[in-house]
């Protein structure tokens, strides 16, 4: 996250969070081995004897485990507040930039522009359309008796849109012989009906894909 989120927050701080995962204090049960250091302890907090206190706890090291104090208790609350801070301000900005780069289009559009979702590149291409052949060569030898000529690829699922774009010098030619693209025929299908039989070679400059059923 470095160059794109705050590297921790300044309110809070007893947390490093987002930079690094907080390392939150571990707690413990009084051990038997462990209550006459409590005991002692205690009894000092009670004499008001802030050496001795410190000298227990330097003389018995986990004894910090088993005391609850401001310090661990702000480093708790400021790890939460820092993660709810962040899901609540930040979260949408990490998303919207992990998909952007996912995706590969570096873009900053203004507020009410924007729209995240969670696609991956591939599904966003097929989503918005993807290209599966360019420059397709239709001798007029490769139409049917029924005037149908058949592209097949497994990248067309059966419920796909494909639109289909004739090269300039093509246009023409398939205007004349009424060319359409045929509904429903089936996954891996791409059939184009003519009315007549084209009078010269067609040329396809791109057949793209687009994903209808998302």
């Amino acid at each position: 996250m470095k160059g794109v989120f705050k590297m921790s927050y300044s309110e809070y701080p007893h947390s490093s969070f987002p930079e690094k995962i907080c390392d939150l204090p571990s707690m413990q049960d009084v051990s038997a081995t462990m209550r006459p250091a409590i005991e002692q302890y205690n009894e000092a907090w009670i004499n008001n004897d802030v050496d001795a206190m410190a000298a227990i706890k330097e003389k018995y090291p986990n004894l910090t485990k088993s005391l609850f104090n401001a310090d661990k208790f702000n480093t708790l609350l400021d790890g939460l507040k820092a993660t709810q801070k962040f899901f609540k301000e930040e979260v949408d900005g990490m998303i919207q930039d992990v998909a952007q780069k996912t995706v590969g289009i570096n873009d900053s559009p203004a507020e009410d522009q924007k729209k995240l979702n969670s696609y991956s590149a591939e599904k966003t291409d097929y989503l918005t359309g993807v290209s599966i052949a360019t420059n397709l060569s239709i001798p007029v030898a490769a139409w049917s008796s029924d005037l149908t000529y058949t592209f097949n690829s497994d990248k067309i699922e059966e419920n796909d849109k494909v639109n289909v774009y004739f090269s300039s010098d093509s246009m023409v030619i398939a205007a004349k012989a009424f060319i359409v693209v045929k509904d429903e025929t089936g996954a891996g299908n791409l059939v184009l009906q003519a009315s007549k039989l084209p009078k010269s070679t067609l040329i396809i400059r791109d057949i793209e894909v687009v994903r209808k059923n998302g």
